[in-house]
């Protein structure tokens, strides 16, 4: 009994938590409603009665408010509950319930306004639909209790098609919402691939020092912690700034420019509009990587990688082009470029896009993507 109060609960207060979507929704319900029953209501008024069509948008509007409130804070708070449930056929009836009592009640509302002495030309117990083209006229006659069993019944259609409506809104939004949650997970699945390699070739490089120069090595060692350290932080989120990319690279460099001294050098190009541009989390780091092992490493020559961002429009460029000399000893399976692009992929979709280049001297990596504001 504590949980289902617990649950009504939380629904009756996600009633004042809604989405621009929701209530664009009730908005255009409102304007609905009111339009049809303008044009229900036009072959029962007649030419030489100035102002009734306007009693009559006065009457639609505050029945139209009452629908919205009604279908808002009555009808909403079950349909989510039953929602989230699961549709079974109690919850059929329970929802039905609920139906008929909304129409009844608008219905006792729609008929409480026609005695409004301001609004009493609206009442429809006595109404004349007339024939234009022959100017006959034709008298109906309803009882109260007709009346609010036939707006009964017309409110009951509506709020089965509002129902209906929202249902599908809600399966849509948690359609969007488990797909959602699948891109993130796939998005970290593909992240925590990197850490693995990363380490690898960080402990390669300490190792090599150990043997030419100690101090070297346990000042490379520092690095390597603070490294770790800002990248177990970055790691649990699928995407960074730039700028967070950035300062990972720059311990990560630091360390590498230990073993291989004056073979590594650096050339940054980075617009400062750029530096808060969200990117797939170690996606420079990744290509900085290949860059060095692939491009620097193997060279006993001195090698440049140059990383440049910059803006085109309503896009901007990431490129990271390395020097290249001798072929590289290790073996390049591409996990890492293929990362890369699953999450570009999983993050933007068809409007990123990342190609490679490659000539005698150089090896380029350009991934473009659309200009976050």
């Amino acid at each position: 009994m504590n949980s289902a109060n617990s649950i009504w609960r939380q629904h009756w207060q996600l009633c004042w938590q809604t989405n621009r979507a929701y209530r664009i929704g009730l908005a255009l319900t409102f304007l609905l409603f009111v339009s049809f029953y303008l044009l229900y209501t036009l072959p029962f008024i007649q030419d030489d009665k100035p102002g009734l069509l306007s009693t009559f948008l006065v009457r639609y509007i505050v029945e139209a408010l009452c629908f919205v409130l009604v279908s808002h804070f009555f009808l909403r708070p079950p349909l989510n509950i039953h929602y989230h449930r699961g549709i079974t056929f109690s919850a059929v009836l329970q929802i039905a319930c609920w139906l008929l009592i909304a129409a009844m009640l608008l219905a006792l509302v729609s008929t409480f306004i026609s005695f409004l002495p301001a609004l009493k030309q609206t009442d429809m117990q006595q109404i004349a639909m007339i024939d234009r083209e022959d100017a006959q006229g034709l008298q109906m006659h309803f009882t109260l209790t007709s009346l609010v069993i036939m707006m009964g019944l017309m409110h009951l259609s509506l709020f089965i098609v509002w129902s209906l409506i929202y249902l599908g809104w809600q399966m849509r939004q948690s359609r969007k919402a488990l797909q959602e949650e699948m891109q993130q997970a796939r998005l970290q699945q593909l992240t925590n691939q990197l850490s693995p390699h990363f380490l690898f070739n960080s402990l390669n490089s300490i190792r090599a020092l150990i043997f030419e120069d100690q101090h070297k090595a346990a000042d490379t060692v520092t690095q390597l912690s603070e490294l770790f350290r800002v990248h177990l932080q970055a790691h649990l989120r699928p995407t960074a700034s730039l700028q967070e990319e950035w300062l990972l690279c720059q311990h990560y460099l630091k360390i590498e420019q230990v073993r291989l001294e004056d073979r590594l050098q650096i050339e940054v190009d980075i617009a400062d509009v750029l530096l808060q541009q969200p990117l797939p989390t170690l996606t420079l780091l990744t290509l900085l990587e290949n860059a060095v092992k692939h491009g620097i490493s193997p060279n006993t020559a001195a090698g440049t990688i140059r990383i440049r961002a910059s803006q085109q429009g309503k896009r901007w460029q990431l490129a990271i082009a390395n020097s290249v000399g001798a072929a590289s000893t290790s073996q390049s399976t591409g996990t890492g470029l293929k990362n890369c692009r699953k999450r570009l992929q999983l993050m933007h979709g068809d409007q990123a896009t990342m190609t490679t280049e490659r000539d005698e001297t150089h090896f380029m990596v350009r991934i473009e993507l659309p200009y976050a504001n």
